[in-house]
């Protein structure tokens, strides 16, 4: 049997693999301008803490919203606004880019731009997580102010503030750590004046095949964001394990705001679909083109979400504890462009090779955070029976197989069926692996570069149904392995 120790060095092997490829291959010869780099910085810093302050203001708004439907029966449409709220992350970023570049006319190319696209995709997930500390941390402390006869704003000022303050902030370090990174959506909608380290890395390698520049300002990015990142998952709250009144906090205008901006992101998509079909013609010339790029699409997504389930089960049989945890906590992917040229150079690059290279650039950039979605959680919840396991002498193969994949298989599938939607809408690593449109995605942000928005959220509806098709076939091989390892 393969011991674990293989398979832990396997992993980290591969997940390092974009580093040690390049520092294997190239010499660094030369240092990043000063100049250029602050300016970089100094534009990721401004966008990834805008956005990460506007979505926290916007989501502790819808929070106090969703605070009002946390008892009785008026929870149960809770959970649909909780859906709306994680739509935005659940979905590729295309999806809302459409629908604000069909609502915002003109839109404001930049800095001001990619915040814009950062808080309308982070603000609903803030929400939710907010709703979850407050309910976890000071939901009993809320009932005992009310029968006191506190007021609104003292409760505000001397409880839910101080309590909450260093929450709040993680909290807000993890958006900022998570935007500061981003690579799709400044791609898009940076332009000239919004260049962050992320595109600068990109046009030192794809302009100037300055490689050794870009693997210096990939390392001081990873660096960065892996400092916050170890910071922002300290103190984590757990679930509520009751159901309390928020009388204090309950805010209806921020469902209302909810409903507002969900309605103006709906109306935009609507209208760019209608502006779409009116131009359907020019779908006829390309038509043969689109039905490969289905396939295309279908493929990238199969091969992603199955290595993630792979990858994700390959974890659980490692069960990091230790350093090894806590490197995989504060794991953050190297710089998307730095991964997928890493790729690119790695072997030949014509014929099938890059439905094999984005797949598995994929799923470097992806591992990190399905291991932070909860993967981590259900390991620990494990901790006790595979210890208990153990101590009866049983072998590691023997507890992963009778223990650890009964229980695991249907949530590594359900967050490979989540891989599997990204990598359909990803355009942004399959546009640096392949020279020329593999995918929807990419045909999608080939028709948003040349302005034509209506054809692009026609064909965001295929789209939609190709990452549907993924993720249930990825549910459903959830299923077969937890029915097979009963």
């Amino acid at each position: 049997m393969i011991s674990r120790n293989i398979v832990r060095s396997f992993l980290l092997f591969y997940l390092l693999f974009p580093f040690l490829f390049l520092i294997y291959s190239f010499r660094i010869d030369s240092w990043p301008n000063l100049e250029e780099l602050f300016w970089a910085f100094k534009n990721s810093f401004i966008q990834a803490f805008f956005s990460a302050l506007f979505s926290l203001l916007l989501g502790l708004w819808v929070a106090m919203g969703l605070l009002s439907f946390s008892d009785g029966f008026r929870r149960r449409y809770r959970r649909i606004f909780e859906i709306i709220c994680l739509l935005p992350n659940f979905l590729p970023p295309l999806f809302t880019l459409l629908a604000l570049l069909n609502v915002v006319d003109p839109f404001p190319m930049g800095t001001i731009g990619i915040i814009l696209a950062h808080t309308a995709i982070n603000f609903g997930l803030v929400a939710v997580l907010i709703t979850i500390l407050v309910e976890s941390k000071i939901g009993s402390l809320a009932e005992l102010a009310e029968v006191e006869g506190c007021s609104r704003w003292q409760f505000l000022r001397y409880a839910f503030l101080p309590i909450l303050r260093r929450d709040l902030l993680l909290l807000g370090l993890f958006v900022f750590a998570v935007c500061f990174s981003g690579f799709s959506i400044p791609l898009i909608v940076g332009g000239g004046t919004g260049t962050t380290i992320e595109v600068l890395i990109y046009e030192k390698i794809r302009l100037s095949s300055n490689w050794s520049e870009a693997v210096l300002l990939a390392s001081f990015q990873s660096l960065f964001i892996f400092g916050i990142t170890m910071v922002a998952r300290k103190d984590v709250a757990t679930n509520a394990n009751r159901i309390v009144n928020f009388r204090f906090l309950r805010m209806p205008s921020g469902i209302a705001i909810l409903v507002i901006l969900s309605f103006l992101g709906f109306y935009g998509y609507i209208q760019g679909v209608i502006d779409g079909f009116k131009q359907v013609s020019a779908f006829y010339e390309i038509q043969s083109a689109l039905i490969w790029n289905f396939l295309g699409s279908v493929a990238v997504g199969l091969s992603t979400g199955i290595l993630s389930f792979a990858s994700l089960l390959a974890i659980a049989f490692c069960s990091p504890s230790g350093w090894r945890e806590r490197i995989m906590l504060g794991y953050v992917a190297p710089s998307t462009s730095l991964c997928c040229f890493a790729f690119l150079m790695f072997g030949m690059n014509e014929e099938f090779w890059p439905f094999v290279k984005i797949p598995l650039a994929l799923n470097v950039l992806f591992l990190g955070a399905l291991y932070r979605m909860g993967w981590d959680g259900i390991l620990k919840s494990l901790a006790s029976q595979i210890e208990i396991a153990n101590s009866f002498g049983a072998s590691s193969w023997l507890i992963f197989q009778e223990v650890v994949l009964p229980q695991v298989a249907s949530r590594a599938a359900l967050l490979s069926g989540i891989a599997a939607v990204w990598a359909c809408g990803d355009y942004a690593a399959s546009r640096i692996l392949s020279h020329r449109d593999l995918t929807l995605a990419m045909t999608i942000e080939t028709l948003m570069s040349s302005y034509r928005l209506g054809l692009a959220t026609v064909l965001s509806l295929a789209l939609v149904f190709c990452g549907a098709l993924c993720f249930f076939f990825m549910t459903g091989v959830g299923r077969v392995f937890s029915r097979k390892s009963i």
